[in-house]
């Protein structure tokens, strides 16, 4: 997880997230997707998952850091070509959304 300073919970890590995630945490609405752990923590809705392909290497997130990077099958260049299409990608304070998700699980793990 990265580390951002932010005004309110000043210090601390961030989870990425598409950007109609991020209006869902804005509106103080805990998220409804899917959560990928792919080298960080990604917060994707289900639009964003199925028009870019996310599931095709959703896998991913099972595999330890090392192996993702040096991963020849194409998974992790079909990742970073639908990360980097994300409408709106945005980081979102982990102490904000935490707070919001208030221990109630709404984002697929």
């Amino acid at each position: 997880m990265g580390i951002l300073i932010y005004e309110k919970h000043g210090r601390g890590g961030f989870v990425e997230t598409c950007g109609h995630i991020a209006r869902q945490i804005g509106d103080g609405k805990a998220p409804t997707g899917h959560r990928l752990t792919i080298l960080n923590t990604l917060l994707v809705c289900q639009e964003c998952y199925n028009v870019l392909g996310f599931e095709t290497f959703s896998s991913l997130s099972q595999l330890p850091i090392q192996d993702i990077v040096v991963s020849t099958d194409g998974r992790m260049e079909r990742f970073e070509a639908a990360y980097d299409a994300l409408p709106g990608r945005s980081c979102v304070c982990a102490h904000c959304l935490a707070e919001i998700e208030n221990g109630a699980k709404s984002v697929n793990e």
